[in-house]
């Protein structure tokens, strides 16, 4: 038996490989893991990205204009990863992620073979899209980024843990998101045919991992593929009923073998009212294989990336698209009332709070529609959801970007609002250099005298790090205490 794998894990690999395994195995135990990242605030793009964009007058998040990736952090990036536009590999003992720049959510790490799959879903601004099973939230933020701020995007986590995770790293990296946290069942029960875009990047067994993950091979059981299956297709069978007719469903995994890959999308095309859509060659991913999935011929639309061959770590990608059909079409038409893209700003349902209006103009020059009405949550106050996406009865943990923080009568904005504001929006700025804003990422208060009331405070003139109210002498410092780190690099 090789070493650091279990014996059934190699029976059921020999089995599927034949020789084909040996030359894997040899990649699992002798090369380093793949590590990659994607920019987010940042783009080393001319065009970003190329793609159609809804056009807005006054963008209201950041997101909506990533700007140019400063020379110098360019080089610490290696070449490009070919399927991703702005993402890039970068070194195996890279400290990229004990930076500023990391914990201001102006990149993502990542690996690489992970991006794929926000790729294969091709969402557009102005569209519904959901990520169904998207903690820690690599997935989600990458789905922000190319929504460019317009359209619905709703992230759901059953796990109550790794949803906050979730939260977390969407409030990091500025994105205006729905968070909740339920069962895919019931999120098909209350959103039948709502979104144009569904993700389904499933739980499974990890196989595709087992390189830079040594948990993840001792936790490894030969019913893992069992179990997995059974529960991805159940996932599937809800996701189906959440897309639109005529809409887009990915499903893709981190493992290898093919009881979870061909063989789920086999049974999917058979069982489920979907076609498989042809992904793009990217480069060193290999097509499913048909002798793995009942010699089915469209598995060679789906793709694989096999550590032994691919540039990243093992990951399984398939694109459907899902059939029109009138029952279907006139569920979907019933549950979200018409079929046409979403505007960024189309009113929401909500409230006028009297104390976030005279809070949001003495932070903003201009106060976007869509938060000009609120929801409560809590001791929070966030930018209500679209009228059309129904959450009452569901685990939420955001209905929407949070806005402020509600204290006894008064307001404090909210953190995650200092994140996801586009700057242009902003009436006072303040741009640290990076050591001073790595202090104030440690929770210090800044002794330098600026305008008084809040602040947004930036660095390198585009990253927002925070608030900071203005007395005189000096900034206090609001960086949330649960995000304080000491000795930030920059």
């Amino acid at each position: 038996m090789e070493p650091g794998f279990k014996e059934a894990f190699v029976r059921q690999m020999q089995r599927l490989m034949g020789s084909e395994w040996m030359e894997l195995s040899l990649a699992l135990q002798t090369t380093v893991p793949y590590r990659g990242l994607r920019l987010h605030r940042w783009t080393m793009a001319a065009n970003h990205e190329g793609r159609d964009k809804l056009v807005v007058p006054t963008p209201t998040y950041a997101i909506s204009t990533p700007v140019p990736m400063p020379a110098v952090m360019a080089e610490s990036l290696a070449k490009p990863v070919p399927w991703m536009t702005d993402a890039y590999y970068i070194p195996e003992d890279s400290n990229l992620g004990k930076t500023i720049y990391h914990e201001a959510g102006a990149f993502y790490i990542q690996e690489p073979s992970a991006m794929a799959p926000a790729v294969a879903l091709a969402v557009r601004p102005g569209e519904r899209v959901l990520d169904l099973c998207a903690a820690p939230g690599g997935k989600t933020t990458a789905l922000a980024r190319a929504m460019n701020g317009q359209g619905v995007l709703v992230a759901n986590e059953i796990h109550p843990k790794r949803v906050v995770t979730l939260a977390q790293n969407i409030e990091r990296l500025g994105i205006p998101a729905v968070v909740v946290n339920e069962s895919p069942d019931r999120l098909a029960q209350t959103w039948p045919g709502y979104f144009d875009a569904v993700l389904v990047d499933a739980p499974c067994s990890g196989e595709g991992m087992f390189r830079k993950d040594s948990a993840a091979r001792e936790q490894w059981s030969e019913d893992a593929p069992v179990v997995c299956a059974s529960r991805q297709k159940d996932i599937l069978r809800a996701a189906v009923r959440l897309v639109r007719p005529g809409g887009r469903l990915v499903y893709s995994t981190c493992t290898l073998n093919a009881m979870e890959n061909e063989q789920v999308v086999d049974w999917a095309l058979r069982e489920l009212p979907l076609t498989l859509t042809a992904l793009p060659n990217w480069p060193l991913w290999s097509d499913g294989r048909p002798e793995w999935g009942n010699d089915n011929p469209r598995l060679t639309l789906t793709k694989r990336l096999w550590p032994h061959i691919g540039e990243g770590e093992g990951h399984f990608v398939a694109a459907f698209t899902v059939a029109r059909t009138d029952e279907r079409a006139i569920a979907a038409q019933a549950a979200r009332g018409g079929t046409q893209p979403v505007s960024s700003n189309k009113r929401k349902q909500g409230h006028t709070d009297d104390r976030w209006r005279t809070l949001a103009e003495e932070l903003l020059h201009d106060v976007p529609i869509q938060w000009q009405t609120t929801v409560s949550h809590g001791d929070l106050l966030f930018e209500a959801p679209p009228v059309d996406l129904v959450t009452t009865g569901l685990k939420v943990l955001r209905p929407g970007l949070c806005l402020a923080e509600i204290s006894g009568q008064r307001l404090q904005p909210h953190h995650s609002l200092a994140m996801a504001v586009h700057p242009d929006l902003v009436r006072r700025k303040v741009e640290l250099d990076p050591a001073l804003a790595s202090d104030y990422m440690a929770g210090q208060a800044l002794d330098r005298t600026v305008s008084p009331g809040w602040n947004l405070l930036m660095s390198i003139g585009t990253i927002p790090l925070g608030w900071g109210k203005g007395v005189p002498g000096r900034i206090n410092n609001l960086y949330p205490r649960g995000l304080r780190r000491q000795g930030l690099l920059f």
